[in-house]
């Protein structure tokens, strides 16, 4: 009992941790936010591939991929981001630090559960415009925090010896808060509209992988995932301010009735989403493998803005990765046990701006590095590039560092010695 509620107590004691801000793109002003998690450290090593499991590793994309866990498995994703930002005029330089992901799976005699926390999406960003035409001259400055959080209770069962199935349950949960403030040339006061949205929801996603030998050394991997439509619930609050500058007196507010406007709450809806993946490969040893991943369209619209010329269209990911073992089993070279990962991934996010389309292109590699028995460090790392300058847009050019940590632990083992 008291190994069961250590995790427990770990896990959601380290939401407050999950509330701070995971990106610093201006892409994460649309909808609701930047999509920060896209698999575990050694998943994303090999392109962000969601067809290949094994036993001591977590797949958290696909629970079906649960039941191949033997040990109980302790998961923490830790990701560091230094990212160009360019416009056909200037460019900025960011850095970024978050937690991708606390889980926790534990095998049992009919099936494998698992439970945790992931930033689903992130907000963070500050831009500025000035315009020098107008007297007195003008600056906007645009600002945005917060993003939305998914505890999940996810389950993978054994159907057949080949066939398995896995299913999760989640609970989306967060806030958005989103500023616009204009500042005026020998104004002392300067005025801020502040929007703040409370988010929260369920969603569901099922899986069924099928593994099987099609000879002595290889094994065929397939996989098909879906993530059917769901919606997020948002209560809206809007203030408008007037503020003033450093050292000045006076000032006011006013809250916006948006429930006149039929704006206080709303809902968000999340486009389904469907992925099928195929791999071969010698166990212990290597293997490569593919996943494609298709997004409806429509959804993501928050309605407390009204944007122009702002589209969310379908979306696509292709990925392609895999593995390579030199020699599992090595007692005389630590070199000959690591896991060298590789992988690419090209992604049509949906989100379409001044009919120019917001795409993501990643190249990344990893390594395993085993230590005591089944536990295991994974590092990883990525170079990528998102949108583009056109139609006044920003490109971001960025590079990744990622670190996981897996620790494999036995219980439910009766003593047979007292």
């Amino acid at each position: 009992m008291k190994k069961f509620l250590l995790p427990v107590f770990f896990i959601f004691n380290l939401t407050l941790i999950f509330s701070q801000s995971g990106s610093l793109s201006p892409y994460s002003f649309y909808g609701i936010g930047e999509n920060t998690f896209k698999g575990t450290m050694e998943n994303r090593s090999m392109g962000g591939l969601n067809v290949y499991s094994d036993s001591i590793h977590l797949n958290l994309t696909n629970p079906a991929a649960y039941t191949e866990l033997e040990l109980v498995n302790y998961s923490v994703g830790i990701d560091y981001s230094n990212i160009s930002l360019k416009t056909e005029t200037s460019n900025e330089k960011v850095t970024t630090a978050s937690i991708n992901y606390l889980a926790v799976a534990i095998p049992t005699k009919r099936l494998v559960f698992g439970f945790g926390l992931i930033p689903k999406t992130s907000v963070g960003y500050l831009l500025e415009s000035k315009d020098d035409s107008k007297i007195p001259n003008q600056v906007d400055r645009y600002e945005g925090d917060g993003g939305v959080n998914t505890a999940f209770l996810s389950f993978g069962f054994k159907v057949f010896k080949k066939i398995r199935l896995g299913i999760s349950a989640n609970y989306d949960f967060g806030s958005l808060e989103h500023s616009n403030s204009r500042f005026l040339d020998g104004v002392e006061l300067y005025t801020r509209v502040q929007s703040n949205s409370s988010l929260s929801g369920v969603s569901f996603n099922y899986s069924i992988l099928f593994k099987e030998k099609i000879s002595n050394d290889l094994t065929l991997h397939a996989t098909y995932i879906i993530n059917p439509t769901s919606k997020l619930s948002s209560n809206n609050t809007q203030t408008l301010f007037t503020i003033p500058g450093l050292g000045g007196y006076g000032g006011d507010s006013e809250e916006i009735d948006l429930a006149a406007l039929k704006l206080d709450k709303t809902k968000i809806s999340i486009p389904s989403s469907n992925s099928f993946g195929l791999g071969i490969g010698k166990e212990t040893k290597w293997f490569m493998g593919f996943d494609y991943t298709l997004t409806s369209g429509g959804g993501l619209e928050n309605k407390l803005f009204n944007l122009k010329d702002v589209e969310y269209k379908k979306g696509s990911k292709i990925a392609f990765g895999g593995f390579y073992i030199p020699n599992y089993n090595s007692f005389t070279s630590y070199f000959s046990r690591i896991v060298y990962r590789a992988g690419i991934r090209i992604e049509k996010t949906g989100l379409n701006i001044q009919n120019q389309s917001i795409n993501e292109y990643g190249i990344n590699f990893g390594f395993g590095l085993p230590f005591q028995a089944f536990q295991n460090i994974n590092l990883g790392f990525e170079v990528g590039k998102r949108g583009t300058v056109k139609g006044g847009l920003v490109q971001e050019n960025f590079a990744s560092v990622r670190l996981g940590i897996t620790l494999n632990d036995r219980w439910f083992v009766k003593n047979k010695y007292n």
